[in-house]
């Protein structure tokens, strides 16, 4: 927490520019989110969905017996996931509450996102994934009705198929007239015949079960950033059957990283340059990692690098000759086992990964990752600065790192801290104003108009982001 004494509001009243949080959440209040589920044809509503309201769309720990939560290895959530200050959890579950209070929290404009719409998209069941998704789109229209100057809400697309997510792409932007976009950043597909918990994780680009390029064309077209806000818990390493902070630590970064680099490996970024993807709620730090792996990989793995490594390359009768030489207890030493053992690690296929993504040099990767990703990291993040440390990353180009308040949800105590805690990045001098502007506000300017340039008409950031070079 900030050792400022400083409100929030007068921390805001010292900066020279806006503060734009990029993923806020509402609370869906479910005696009228009901409302909506049934209208769209469900027939049962906010139950039907409750029951199997996890990322992977399986059954509710909460809602099985000790024997069943281990025969099934059920990952433990969380027993509350909102705030238990009873003026915050109203404030983000009345929309027309938040944007009276804004002010006081310091801030300008906020990205609203959903809470237990979140799993939506990963329903199995797809009449629920489809409809619900549909129900929410429509309730969160009507809830931030009349509040567009300073509340966005955001539609949920599920992306199982590439056609139900083109359906409710044209629906919710072409229809409803929503500027933002959540798409579930990966489908759990079963194995045929294996039961529930059998799934591999489709990440929507290489190697996916379908061709979502026709996604990537149409969000382009409708002029939106598509963002993603899936999480890995249930996948293999955070299936604790007791403890949720075991499953979710990392678990946001783990399913952004998935995502990532299959859109990278995928060629998505190469042949869509024009797409500006959000990936939020995970930090930086697993991005900063990944950009610098896939620098490392290619200077080993790209064409060039292939070249050291191709095992036919390799002298095998130089290998037999030191290994004889210098045998000690190898007996028996076998005659031309270096060709042998050259000749076992030779496949028909070779094997530049980096082919599909268009990378031809290292400023390839910079641009993709420097221009079309950007990073969302919450207020307490320590870690958010790591991504302006140029010293140390390719191109001495930084991260596009975009402030997430994540307002709505168990891990913000109290709404009036996030600002103060924000702050903090520039006391203790891990970000300078400069990089805290981008932070701040430029990025998320530069994600959302990268699409549109007209994203922030008729809001009170209108005239400051018309200002913002969305190229630097």
């Amino acid at each position: 927490m900030s050792e400022r004494s400083a409100s929030p509001a007068e921390i805001r009243a010292s900066l020279d520019h806006p503060v734009i949080d990029a993923d806020g959440h509402l609370v869906e209040y479910a005696p009228v989110f009901d409302r909506y589920l049934k209208e769209a044809g469900i027939a049962e509503g906010f139950g039907s969905f409750a029951r199997t309201a996890n990322f992977d769309g399986s059954q509710l720990w909460q809602n099985q017996t000790p024997a069943e939560r281990a025969a099934h290895r059920s990952f433990r959530g969380p027993w509350w996931g909102f705030p238990n200050d009873a003026r915050d959890l109203a404030t983000v579950t009345a929309p027309h509450l938040l944007h009276e209070r804004l002010d006081e929290l310091g801030i300008d404009f906020a990205v609203i996102y959903p809470s237990v719409g979140l799993q939506l998209p990963a329903q199995r069941d797809e009449k629920v994934r489809r409809m619900g998704c549909r129900a929410y789109n429509r309730y969160a229209k009507d809830l931030l009705e009349g509040l567009e100057d300073r509340l966005a809400p955001v539609a949920v697309i599920p992306t199982f198929t590439p056609q139900e997510a083109l359906e409710e792409l044209d629906y919710a932007v072409s229809e409803l007239g929503m500027r933002g976009v959540l798409l579930a950043g990966f489908a759990a597909r079963p194995f045929e015949g294996s039961g529930e918990h059998a799934y591999w994780i489709d990440g929507l680009g290489l190697d996916s079960l379908y061709d979502y390029d026709p996604v990537w064309r149409k969000v382009i077209d409708l002029k939106v950033s598509p963002t993603f806000h899936s999480s890995s818990m249930g996948w293999s390493g955070r299936r604790s059957t007791t403890n949720f902070s075991h499953n979710h630590m990392g678990a946001f970064a783990g399913a952004n990283d998935a995502t990532a680099k299959s859109l990278f490996f995928g060629g998505v970024f190469h042949r869509f340059p024009k797409l500006r993807a959000g990936f939020l709620e995970g930090g930086v730090a697993w991005a900063l990692q990944m950009y610098t792996g896939l620098v490392e990989h290619f200077e080993k793995r790209g064409p060039k690098g292939l070249v050291s490594r191709d095992p036919r390359g390799l002298d095998g009768d130089l290998f037999d000759r030191l290994v004889s030489e210098h045998k000690g207890a190898l007996e028996p030493v076998i005659d031309g086992w270096g060709t042998i053992f050259g000749q076992s690690g030779q496949t028909p296929d070779i094997v530049n990964d980096f082919e599909a993504a268009g990378i031809e040099r290292v400023g390839d990767i910079v641009r993709q990752m420097t221009t079309n990703c950007f990073f969302g990291c919450e207020a307490d993040d320590r870690l958010a600065g790591v991504a302006f440390d140029t010293n140390r990353l390719p191109g001495k180009k930084s991260l596009r790192a975009i402030f997430s308040s994540d307002i709505g949800h168990w891990d913000v105590t109290h709404m009036d801290q996030v600002l103060p805690e924000a702050y903090e990045h520039l006391e203790y001098g891990w970000m300078d104003k400069s990089q805290f502007r981008d932070f701040m506000c430029d990025n998320a300017v530069r994600l959302f108009c990268g699409a549109n340039a007209d994203f922030f008409e008729g809001t009170v950031v209108e005239a400051y982001a018309k200002g913002v070079d969305l190229n630097s």
